[in-house]
């Protein structure tokens, strides 16, 4: 298993905070029963050490977290992408796939995906032009999945794209998702953005946004005609393939 490196408040701030207390600890186990016997005047002392070990408290994280993820800092710092797995099959247990954002063309793409790849949660990437499609795919798939958007908010148009040709657009919006998804307790391992269906910029955005948020993006190759997938029921159909292979 690859560690990947997230410089995150949070992830340092749970390392600062492993070290600062096993160091308190010791200090204070040290140092109490010498402040007792020899006063008040001790105790300024005592205050001046434990400054020091704070300070060597996240001097140490730091340190411990750059020697343990040096290679994944570096590519931050110096703003390099890995694109790990790209090409590799989709091979992944289907408890695996927690949830899915889906651009929308045809239905048969992501009726494949959902029924193949069983997410638990979906979300569609779409257009006022798509739209009678993913109320179609809503309908047909209501009782088995979370649709992160209702039938109403879809025909109200909540989270569509006003311009296709705007990758940044669609970036945005599929970051949303990603975001929607971890807030609901969906680790980002378990979240996945398909850039098959849709157009070109649409599936641009799509994977940029998978690559700043750190998920893995796929592509379902199909073996139909021009290789689409004509009847997304049949397994063989289609197989789907790892753009970029992210937390494993």
């Amino acid at each position: 298993m690859t560690s990947h490196f997230k410089p995150t408040k949070k992830n340092i701030l749970a390392f600062m905070g492993i070290f600062i207390l096993v160091f308190c600890l010791l200090f204070f186990l040290s140092e109490y029963f010498h402040d007792v016997i020899y006063g008040f005047s001790e105790k300024i002392h005592s205050l001046t050490i434990l400054v020091e070990y704070l300070k060597t408290s996240i001097e140490l994280t730091f340190i411990f977290i750059a020697v343990k993820n040096w290679k994944p800092i570096y590519r931050w710092i110096s703003g390099k992408r890995e694109f790990r797995g790209t090409g590799d099959e989709f091979t992944f247990p289907k408890d695996k796939v927690k949830a899915i954002i889906i651009p929308v063309s045809r239905t048969e793409q992501p009726e494949w995906i959902i029924r193949h790849l069983e997410p638990k949660y979906v979300a569609f990437l779409y257009t006022g032009e798509r739209k009678n499609h993913v109320i179609e795919l809503i309908n047909l798939f209501s009782k088995k999945i979370h649709f992160a958007h209702t039938l109403k908010e879809i025909e109200q148009g909540k989270d569509m794209l006003s311009d296709p040709d705007n990758p940044n657009e669609a970036k945005e919006i599929v970051k949303k998702f990603i975001e929607g998804f971890i807030a609901q307790g969906i680790k980002e391992e378990n979240i996945f953005v398909d850039t098959t269906g849709g157009k070109v910029p649409m599936s641009i955005g799509a994977f940029q946004a998978a690559e700043e948020m750190g998920v893995s993006s796929i592509y379902i190759v199909g073996k139909g005609n021009n290789g689409n997938i004509k009847e997304p029921t049949l397994r063989e159909q289609g197989y789907p393939i790892f753009l970029s292979r992210k937390n494993e």
